[in-house]
């Protein structure tokens, strides 16, 4: 059903009507009613108002008609009420408890009317521990960093505000991150969650509940539930002892694996780890097992070499992803990696999964038509 400014319309699921006033979007409108007040609602939830023809207008008359009676019927004044009081008078949902996690939040500024207006983004932290994030917005071509912070625990973390007409960006994406704190006797795993919102639940007020961590109503989009997060790492008082037990003993030797000899001609033809996806260490010892004489220089240009001879084989095979294992370090080698990527379209990357390989690796997307600027 398609309305303009000037029709009649009735609501669908409620007593009363009025007149569009203004078109919001193709599926809100702004109905005027008999008390001047402008209700946003969905063209939906409208039937329009025909005029009526010929007799038909007979039915739209206030006929007067007195009815004998035995009984006197007193009419009670009815109250009139503010928007204010109308308002507070309607049912309010039930406030929800949220499970301890990780949440992202969408919050409407005008908490009347749910489906319009602005809204701020947040990143919820229910949990006891400080959450380091760091938050991804996915399109069709790339993956766009939007923010990274470090969340107090029992906290939130404003993001961006957001209009209506940007929903789409916020529709597919990933946040990544840890658990941080200053003692304790478990180490959690880090978390990768990628979240996906159909951009119909944007427009129905049944999806906005009432939080009381945000003291308003919020979209709330679940990441990590704090319960289905392993730990990596337990101390009890029985592995306490056996630490003690074994503090003298040495550890085994570091067993460094030495790499097959590299074809020039196919250098990823190695680093397969399923059709058309290579995983790619380089570390100075995974290239060059012998490194002891060597110097730093000479270390970081045998990584780049070897990073550079990666990159080339895989735009001319039309390889689809490389994951290039970098370590942390001092961030020389990741940054002098990311300055080479951007001399290059028709590509995309980002940090690697936190669960599988720290913050120690970057995730590097081919297209077709992959060449240099």
């Amino acid at each position: 059903m398609k309305l303009k400014v000037g029709d009649k319309v009735k609501f669908l699921n409620q007593i009363g009507g009025g007149v569009v006033t203004k078109i919001v979007s193709s599926q809100i409108v702004n109905v005027t009613d008999d008390t001047g007040f402008d209700i946003p609602t969905l063209v939906k939830d409208l039937i329009k108002v025909e005029p009526m023809q010929g007799a038909g207008k007979l039915f739209e008359q206030d006929i007067e008609v007195n009815v004998p009676t035995k009984q006197t019927i007193q009419h009670q004044d009815t109250e009139s009420y503010d928007e204010d009081t109308i308002s507070a008078l309607r049912p309010i949902p039930e406030m929800r408890n949220i499970d301890k996690g990780i949440y992202l939040a969408f919050v409407p500024h005008e908490q009347r009317w749910l489906i319009t207006g602005d809204m701020d983004v947040y990143i919820v932290n229910r949990t006891p521990y400080t959450f380091l994030a760091s938050i991804f917005l996915q399109s069709e071509t790339a993956f766009e960093g939007i923010d990274y912070s470090a969340i107090a625990p029992e906290s939130k973390m404003y993001i961006d505000t957001i209009g209506r007409e940007s929903i789409d960006l916020w529709m597919k994406g990933i946040v990544q991150g840890m658990f941080h704190y200053d003692s304790g006797k478990t180490v959690l795993n880090t978390v990768s969650a990628d979240f996906k919102v159909k951009g119909s639940r944007f427009y129905k007020e049944e999806s906005y509940v009432e939080i009381g961590c945000l003291s308003a109503k919020a979209l709330l989009i679940s990441l990590a539930k704090l319960s289905n997060v392993n730990s990596i790492a337990t101390i009890d008082e029985k592995s306490k002892e056996t630490i003690v037990d074994k503090e003298d003993v040495q550890q085994e030797p570091i067993v460094i694996r030495k790499t097959k000899l590299i074809n020039p001609d196919n250098v990823l033809e190695q680093y397969f780890i399923e059709p058309n996806v290579a995983e790619v260490d380089l570390h100075i010892e995974a290239l060059y097992p012998d490194c002891s004489d060597l110097d730093d220089r000479s270390k970081f240009e045998i990584q780049m070499d070897f990073f550079r001879k990666c990159l080339n084989d895989a735009i001319v095979n039309h390889v689809q992803k490389v994951i290039f294992i970098h370590g942390v370090g001092s961030g020389i080698l990741k940054n002098e990696i990311i300055k080479e990527l951007k001399k290059y379209k028709g590509l995309h990357y980002f940090d690697a999964s936190m669960a599988k390989y720290g913050v120690g690796a970057t995730e590097v997307y081919f297209s077709q038509n992959t060449k240099m600027i």
